[in-house]
């Protein structure tokens, strides 16, 4: 496996946990009596997506943990264990190995979805939870079927041999380009994926969700289950990938829900807007505290 060095961000430490089979990396900051929060990355970026929403956090007095999810960034790569209900697990697992009881849970793509499964599994744990362009885990097969065009990028990220390869192509990396992600986050994800064990594991979210994942998750494996806890979604109106009906999933299964949507904002919002989300994320950690 290639050796990286880790990107330097002003007040970042970095610490490695064991979560059951795999070891988590997660950038610390933050003053260690401050409220806890815990960061989660989407495909194909790691923790360093949030660089300049850390700073921000740590120096209101959050004591933040951003992670980077089984084989991503600098975490373990693993040869199987890409399931979002097995990710669900490793940020549990990697919390508690934290020493964090509970806390705050923010998620952006993959990482909205996998925070998701975390607050229903262990619902006591999640304070708050704050997702950002990712639909709900509820889903009307009719709904998803008259958007799956906008998933058909999905088939070639995952399969076995094209997928890993795809992680260098400039033809995807233009697709995320042209989604919102600047040129400058562009360079640096895309050089993350020279490591040929991170291309293969990152093929392995999708061929597991297009596998196997999509066909549990028609069956309705979540219906009976709901967000009970604060819900805030924050989501960019032109993101190529979900569209915003998608969102409707959300009404019927959170108790204390709110929808911010951003015009003018694509997919990749921390990264095009970041100085947006920093102003969202205090405004929703403000609100008054879960009992």
């Amino acid at each position: 496996m290639t050796q990286r060095s880790m990107p330097t961000v002003d007040g970042v430490t970095h610490e490695y946990v064991q979560a059951g089979d795999v070891k988590i990396h997660v950038a610390v900051a933050g003053p260690e009596s401050g409220r806890p929060i815990v960061l989660l990355h989407g495909w194909p970026e790691n923790w360093f997506m949030w660089h300049k929403v850390i700073p921000a956090l740590a120096d209101d007095g959050y004591r933040v943990h951003a992670m980077d999810l089984r084989g991503a960034g600098w975490s373990e790569v693993t040869p199987k264990g890409y399931e979002k209900e097995q990710f669900a697990s490793d940020v549990l697992a990697a919390a508690s190995a934290l020493g964090l009881e509970s806390f705050d849970l923010v998620g952006h793509d993959w990482g909205g979805w996998t925070a998701q499964l975390v607050a229903l599994k262990a619902p006591a744990r999640v304070k708050r939870l704050a997702i950002l362009n990712i639909p709900p885990v509820w889903q009307e097969p009719g709904r998803v079927a008259r958007h799956a065009h906008k998933l058909a990028y999905q088939l070639a990220v995952g399969a076995p041999v094209v997928g890993p390869l795809s992680h260098l192509s400039p033809t995807l990396w233009w697709f995320i380009r042209r989604s919102g992600m600047p040129q400058e986050s562009v360079d640096f994800f895309r050089s993350c994926f020279r490591d040929r064990d991170r291309r293969v594991a990152g093929s392995k979210i999708y061929r597991s969700m297009v596998g196997k994942e999509f066909a549990k998750l028609a069956r309705g494996p979540y219906d009976d289950q709901k967000l009970a806890m604060p819900v805030r979604v924050l989501f960019g109106l032109d993101d190529v990938a979900v569209h915003p009906s998608l969102l409707e999933g959300f009404k019927d299964h959170a108790d204390d829900l709110n929808i911010t949507e951003v015009p003018n904002c694509g997919h990749f919002i921390i990264d095009e807007q970041p100085d947006l989300v920093i102003k969202w994320l205090s405004d929703v950690l403000a609100e008054p505290q879960r009992s």
